[in-house]
């Protein structure tokens, strides 16, 4: 576990969006026939970006920089693999994938709760990032039945 400072949970939400776009557009790439799908969710993860590093410089950068760090959020909890083994099927992608949501979502909650006493807006940007993550998820789930 470890104090992480607000700069620091925003450099690993950057992280943990660029690879989930880029794991998806590697997915859009090895089954075309899903690809509008997998891109639909890499520009997703985009959006969710630009909302949480927008959020960070509009309102919390000031505030949050004065030494305020998120104690005991340990990121390593929240890391993906987002790389796309070659002889990986599409079942195995899509659970892999799903899992990629889950934690995604939970590392955006964990966030938001622990952020609820600062400034309103980080836990509004973060429970939102966490709701898009969800959805992306159960659009994952609703492939595989």
């Amino acid at each position: 576990m470890g104090n992480n400072t607000a700069s620091a949970i925003i450099s690993f939400a950057e992280r943990l969006e660029d690879r989930s776009a880029a794991y998806y557009r590697d997915l859009a790439e090895r089954f075309p026939k899903e690809s509008e799908v997998f891109l639909s969710l890499a520009k997703g993860c985009e959006k969710t970006k630009t909302l949480v590093v927008q959020t960070y410089r509009e309102t919390v950068s000031d505030a949050l920089e004065t030494g305020y760090s998120f104690e005991g959020l340990d990121l390593s909890d929240y890391e993906i693999e987002e790389t796309l083994l070659e002889d990986v099927d599409y079942g195995e992608a899509l659970k892999k994938a799903t899992a990629l949501e889950g934690r995604a979502a939970d590392f955006y909650q964990d966030v938001a709760n622990r952020s609820r006493s600062l400034l309103a807006t980080i836990a509004v940007a973060f429970n939102s990032a966490a709701k898009r993550r969800k959805k992306h998820k159960q659009k994952l789930e609703s492939l595989v039945n």
